[in-house]
């Protein structure tokens, strides 16, 4: 796998606003250089007369909203729920002292970008990174833009895919450290949740972290489920108030059920509610959500049948082209007869769980949180109730919590980079993530020699550079941040996946006080080895029934996914046969099938590492397609 090489600088940006086709979906963007274009001829500008900032597409009402004052500018885009005086407000006091964070602090989430009179541009991303910004610098010019493909135009690198980049996302997704903001095209970099980008108008570059969501010692359980209950409350009613057409998920599950029931208790009106499920590969869903919605008269639940056609892996050819890989682009068909059932009533704002897992649920690696800061007495403690739950031994995991302690990232990092030179033929184990991350699978062995050589390299170089300097947090809280952003990307996805439907998906969880009240108390007070997401269930008492906020188990569609590879193994063969990985010397396509005929015969498949391959599988096909239409 060659090493993509950086494109060339030059004073100015190759590809002119007028020479670029009309992407898909809605789009901001803008050229930041000392003689600004106008605009292309399907854009306008954000502000009358401003040639820097430029939108186009079908945005929902309200996703795209400014505000300005004497001496700057601003645009949100996402889900900005202050209202208009308060923005107002808060620029200009912005604008007087400098404090521009104090705009991150509205009710939503949202990208918020601030261009002040003297030429200056600011940028920050919702601490979640649901809403990133894309960005790519040639010279004295930057390309900025909501999607990655726009940026990577302006900037004349849309030809180019960054193959480490790509094999890293592929292969190694718990560990960014290996991309370090870099996105699939070469040259393109991703502005994520919680940091900023400050532009001069000699186009220097600052990044920084304006928000890195870390935990309040001083943070006590009950004031913080005090201060998630306001604000997931909060985040529910805001939207209830303004949306014409409200439904959510209800699958059973803890996160989505609590919220249906929330959005209820304020609708005024009854409270649309769907739940999937297939009848011939029940994920346990329904039941639970059937004894769940018994209780009100105010949700109404409807059904959705999956139906063979509708199954994982089918008609991928007929996906949309999509900004990044998405790895949930293999259920395409599943998600797109949801939205159609959805949409069926009109369009209008849909509540999802999405995040709530990433924030609330306490990952494996949270024990050597214990270790460093709770004690022996509570480590032993849960590791017994977790072994039990497991069948496993209580001694090891406190051994391996301890060793975790005394772990420094870059000791990680170069035991990450032996892995991938010498793969493991076992299935990573739950106790196995009692780690900085899980440790690469047996789907490592579907990288090609070189391929894997240069990602254990890049773990060895990303090592030296982490030095000897302890890490910024605890394995535990690395390991949240990381699902939430894994979360918030999810999310992102289906918001551009529904929009041909008139949905707009929305997830409280992933609002920016939502996710401050809950990752602002230490992990290990927020967790409990006999109780489901404890900071919820304190929050939510008396609003949401407490069967819902008993339930400790998550619906399992692994049933779906051996089916799905069963339909459409003959599909997916002859696509990895002809994939573009295999051109770009990341995979070895044989090796891959050898996994997918596995699956046909119902043996244990890393199915995630499947999906993230195929999803790539499937960006580079269409990628390859524009760039030949071009």
């Amino acid at each position: 796998m060659p090493r993509p090489a950086a494109p060339a600088a030059s004073p100015g940006i190759h590809c002119p606003p007028s020479a670029l086709p009309p992407p898909h979906g809605p789009t901001l963007a803008g050229l930041l250089s000392p003689t600004p274009p106008p605009p292309p001829g399907w854009a306008t500008g954000v502000w009358p007369g401003e040639r820097r900032l430029w939108s186009w597409g079908p945005w929902h009402p309200g996703e795209v909203r400014t505000a300005q004052c004497a001496h700057a500018r601003l645009v949100a885009v996402g889900q900005c729920l202050a209202d208009e005086p308060t923005m107002a407000q808060d620029l200009r006091g912005a604008a007087q002292d400098g404090r521009w964070e104090r705009l991150t602090r509205w009710p939503g989430a949202y990208l918020l970008i601030v261009i002040q009179d003297d030429g200056h541009l600011t940028a920050y991303a919702d601490p979640a990174g649901q809403f990133p910004l894309y960005y790519a610098q040639h010279g004295h010019s930057t390309a900025l833009s909501t999607r990655a493909r726009t940026a990577a135009m302006l900037s004349g690198t849309a030809a180019h895919v960054d193959t480490a980049a790509l094999a890293a996302q592929i292969f190694c997704p718990a560990v960014p450290e290996l991309t370090e903001g870099r996105t699939a095209l070469a040259g393109v970099r991703r502005l994520g949740g919680g940091q900023a980008l400050r532009i001069e108008p000699c186009g220097t570059l600052t990044h920084w972290t304006y928000d890195d969501l870390g935990p309040d010692p001083a943070a006590g359980f009950e004031e913080s489920a005090d201060r998630l209950r306001s604000s997931l409350t909060r985040a529910v009613t805001l939207r209830t108030g303004s949306a014409p057409r409200l439904t959510s998920d209800l699958s059973g599950g803890l996160d989505s059920t609590s919220l249906a029931f929330l959005a209820a208790r304020t609708a005024g009106r009854p409270l649309d509610a769907f739940v999937y499920h297939h009848p011939d590969a029940p994920a346990g869903d329904l039941e639970h959500a059937l004894a769940y919605v018994e209780r009100t008269p105010a949700i109404r639940l409807a059904v959705t049948r999956g139906t063979e056609a509708a199954l994982p892996y089918s008609a991928m050819h007929t996906q949309r082209p999509t900004d990044q890989p998405d790895p949930a682009a293999v259920i395409g068909a599943r998600l797109r007869l949801r939205l159609q059932h959805i949409a069926h009533g009109g369009p209008g704002i849909h509540l999802t769980g999405e995040g709530g897992d990433a924030l609330l649920a306490a990952p494996p690696s949270y024990l050597a949180d214990l270790a460093a800061s709770a004690g022996a007495r509570r480590l032993v403690h849960d590791a017994r109730a977790l072994a039990r739950m497991r069948q496993l031994s209580p001694a090891s995991l406190v051994v391996r919590a301890l060793r975790l302690t005394r772990t420094p990232v870059h000791k990680a990092l170069r035991e990450l980079a032996t892995l991938l030179d010498h793969p493991p033929h076992h299935p990573p184990q739950w106790a196995d993530a009692v780690a900085w991350w899980p440790a690469p699978g047996p789907e490592t062995a579907w990288l090609t020699t070189d391929a894997r050589r240069h990602l254990a390299e890049r773990a060895q170089e990303c090592a030296h550079a982490a030095g000897r300097a302890p890490a910024p947090v605890t394995p535990g809280t690395r390991a949240v941040l990381c699902e939430l952003r894994n979360s918030a990307a999810v999310q992102a996805q289906l918001t551009a996946t529904a929009r041909a439907f008139g949905i707009w998906p929305q997830a409280p969880f992933l609002d920016s006080d939502v996710v401050r009240a809950c990752t602002r108390l230490p992990l290990p007070r927020r967790t409990d080895p006999y109780t489901a997401k404890p900071l919820l269930a304190a929050a939510l008492s008396g609003l949401v029934p407490q069967p819902v906020l008993r339930r400790r188990t998550k619906g399992d569609y692994a049933a779906e996914n051996y089916r799905g590879a069963r339909r459409s193994a003959a599909d997916i063969r002859a696509r990895l046969a002809r994939s573009p990985l295999a051109d770009l010397h990341i995979i070895e396509p044989s090796r891959v099938i050898a996994s997918l005929d596995r699956a046909v015969a119902g043996l244990p498949v890393p199915f995630p590492a499947l999906n993230r391959l195929l999803a790539a599988d499937m960006w580079l096909t269409a990628h390859d397609s524009a760039q030949e239409r071009r």
